[in-house]
């Protein structure tokens, strides 16, 4: 699991910075709303390509999305706690 993991770590670090510069390069101009929805579109699109094999090899669709959601929580807590941030509906 601790390979996995690792893996995990750099490679989605190593995604992210790969988002941002081409962010930086390509939307200079644009404003940080319009910064943050291309970066986060791009990850949705690459998380969808992950997810895509599963699902056409007959997984079952509510169960990654909710493992996905469960994950995307865990990542985000300290985030939300740092901010004081609600975490629940509306926020």
């Amino acid at each position: 699991m601790a390979n996995m993991m690792e893996f995990s770590n750099r490679a989605g670090v190593e995604l992210h910075d790969t988002v941002v510069k081409r962010a930086s390069e390509e939307l200079s101009g644009a404003s940080n709303f319009d910064t943050f929805s291309a970066m986060l579109g791009a990850t949705l699109i690459a998380t969808a390509y992950v997810l895509r094999g599963p699902i056409e090899r007959g997984a079952n669709v509510e169960e990654l999305l909710d493992f996905s959601k469960r994950w995307l929580r865990t990542l985000l807590e300290p985030a939300i706690n740092q901010s004081g941030g609600t975490s629940g509906p509306g926020a």
